[in-house]
């Protein structure tokens, strides 16, 4: 049987909730893998049921009111973050001893592979930075982006889950998305939900970052009120809130369900659960971090920035209930195929 190491990045939940979906798909063709990530993420996985190593250190950027700090400092602490993650890479890859090594964002999986000759695959759909905004934190992000460069050509596959064409070494899957297992009227069921009236779901971050965004809906609800709606708030963050149609469930392990049942989905503008919303027709906001490189990409796609959250509740009334057609991605079976390919 073949056995794959899966390193999972510890920052947020959305490489997490691609791994899984992943996972599930190797599981269904009789692949053998361990997985393996830190903090939040890696009791995430294993809540999930899925065996996960808890290892890898990198605690992600500053925010502070919904604005990327310091990011000279990230850059510095997650390469010494890596250099004791790999340590502990090193011991994992010698007792499982894989067939191949997949690393969704996470690197230090990948310098144990080549430093013991095994394959590997590298999934991400950051493919640029772009996080830096004085002079210095730029000398930075520029040699920390030359190494990124090398690494996505080093690899025997860089997987993006994306819809492009493929060429030298890359492969685009499109998005990678979990499977919804409940009904509308099921999920409004398991968490205690009212059985009509419209549902706004503030998804947010599994890295704690989108947490500014609490703020600003729930005055945006209180002073613009919908009509027959309420407010759904799940995501890591701290101290829950409470009010009038407030439901907050904190960290929900099966978050697609909710996205699938909501009629808007409120969000930083993480890929996952914008992939999850497009999949589903669901509509969806997305109000990126400021400065945050990859969530203002993500959004500009969509129409949206940082300043948009100024006007939520505008917004909010405006897209509540505007289902597009579901588009069913299925990336994560043709990332399956592609890392079968591999073995």
């Amino acid at each position: 049987m073949a056995k794959v190491l899966y390193g999972v990045s510890p920052i947020g939940l959305g490489h997490a909730t691609r791994a899984i979906a992943i996972a599930e798909k190797l599981r269904d063709v009789g692949v053998n893998y361990r997985l393996f990530s830190g903090g939040d993420t890696a009791r995430f996985l294993k809540a999930c049921g899925y065996p996960t190593e808890e290892i890898v250190s990198d605690s992600g950027p500053a925010v502070v009111d919904g604005e990327m700090k310091r990011a000279a400092l990230w850059y510095i602490k997650s390469w010494a973050a890596l250099k004791r993650t790999t340590q502990r890479t090193e011991r994992i890859f010698d007792n499982y001893k894989p067939d191949l090594v997949v690393c969704d964002e996470e690197f230090s999986g990948l310098g144990v592979a080549a430093s013991r000759g095994c394959k590997r695959v590298f999934i991400s759909d950051e493919l640029e930075l772009g996080f830096a905004r004085g002079r210095i934190a730029k000398s930075i992000e520029r040699r920390v982006n030359g190494w990124y460069k090398r690494l996505q050509e080093d690899v025997d596959l860089l997987v993006i889950p994306e819809f492009g064409a493929d060429s030298g070494n890359r492969r685009y899957v499109g998005p990678v998305v979990r499977a919804v297992t409940r009904s509308a009227a099921e999920t409004r069921t398991d968490y205690k939900l009212p059985s009509g009236g419209r549902m706004i779901l503030l998804s947010m971050s599994g890295s704690k970052m989108g947490a500014f965004l609490l703020k600003v809906v729930v005055s945006a609800m209180a002073e613009r009120p919908i009509p027959d709606s309420f407010l759904v708030v799940s995501g890591n963050r701290g101290r829950r809130v409470s009010g009038r149609d407030i439901y907050d469930l904190g960290v929900v392990l099966e978050n697609q369900n909710l996205v699938a049942a909501a009629d808007l989905v409120v969000s930083t503008a993480g890929k996952s659960t914008q992939d999850e919303a497009a999949s589903e027709g669901t509509p969806f906001i997305g109000i990126p971090i400021s400065h945050h490189a990859e969530q203002e990409r993500n959004a500009a796609s969509l129409g949206y920035t940082s300043e948009d959250a100024r006007r939520i509740g505008e917004l909010m009334a405006e897209k509540v209930g505007e289902r597009s057609t579901p588009l069913r991605f299925q990336g994560a079976e043709a990332a399956r195929d592609v890392l079968l390919s591999s073995l």
